[in-house]
């Protein structure tokens, strides 16, 4: 059962969280008629989705066939035992994390120009030190690299989100969740207990 207090209305959390990563995994029906998932790099630039790759291949033949595509991307921030919170049962144990959906069609970019900036955006997040030439449909040594490369956007018409830091604890549960994960110290752990104190604020739940 999908529970609502995870759930994202909010757009603006969602595109946060798509500018901050940059891979996911994209699915479309393969030309067989069989679904697939393709893992690839991106970029979220001005509300759409760009990837590259070959102009060839089972993703092209796929999304030539039928645009139609989900595009996910997830993070797992931290796993919570279950002894955190019960010393016996096994049903406790979960992971706290942020997901995003979009949904939409898959297009070509032809425009030299536009493939340049998605292309450069996305080496900004990948090579952020810089070090390269920055990739210009007008710079001739940029020109037949450009032609040579498919790029393409999803410009999603549905986002769903779904960031889940124990909004459905009681403030006594969460408490102790908190309490362990300052005890374990793992390198994501502190990140993980200032979301869950920020859910609580926007979700609070009944101490019982």
């Amino acid at each position: 059962m999908r529970r609502k207090e995870f759930e994202v209305q909010e757009d603006e959390l969602c595109a946060s969280f798509l500018e901050e990563k940059y891979d996911g995994v994209l699915t479309f029906t393969g030309k067989d008629g069989w679904p697939k998932a393709v893992p690839l790099n991106y970029v979220f630039l001005a509300g759409s989705i760009y990837f590259h790759g070959s102009k060839q291949g089972e993703k092209m033949a796929g999304l030539a066939a039928d645009p139609r595509a989900e595009f996910v991307v997830y993070q797992a921030h931290a796993f919570i035992p279950s002894y955190f919170s019960d010393p016996y049962l096994a049903c406790p144990a979960t992971v706290f994390f942020r997901s995003v959906r979009a949904r939409g069609n898959v297009e070509q970019v032809t425009d030299a120009a536009e493939k340049a900036a998605a292309l450069q955006a996305l080496m900004n997040i990948m090579q952020p030190e810089g070090r390269h030439a920055p990739i210009d449909a007008a710079d001739p040594k940029y020109a037949a690299s450009l032609k040579g490369v498919s790029v393409m956007r999803l410009d999603p018409t549905e986002l769903t989100g779904k960031f889940k830091f124990g909004q459905n604890l009681s403030d006594k549960r969460r408490d102790q969740v908190i309490a362990r994960l300052n005890e374990r110290g793992l390198p994501d752990d502190h990140d993980a207990i200032t979301r869950i104190r920020d859910s609580a604020l926007k979700c609070p739940m009944r101490d019982n």
